[in-house]
């Protein structure tokens, strides 16, 4: 018959390596999010820096 302390420490040993993998795939996915959203910040200040020099040289007095 299996010892009941070692079945029991089994069992601990794979409840935490299953905590380990949940706090690991949680973490991933909040890094995930926050780059995510600080790539689309960045992609948005360069559309709006692009707009913003199209603007200018239609507005220059070279163009008029």
């Amino acid at each position: 018959m299996i010892d009941v302390q070692l079945l029991n420490d089994a069992l601990m040993t794979v409840a935490f390596i299953v905590g380990l993998a949940i706090g690991a795939s949680a973490l991933f996915v909040a890094v995930a999010a926050l780059t995510q959203r600080r790539a689309g910040r960045a992609g948005v200040r360069q559309i709006e820096r692009l707009l913003a020099a199209v603007a200018d040289q239609r507005n220059s007095p070279a163009t008029k």
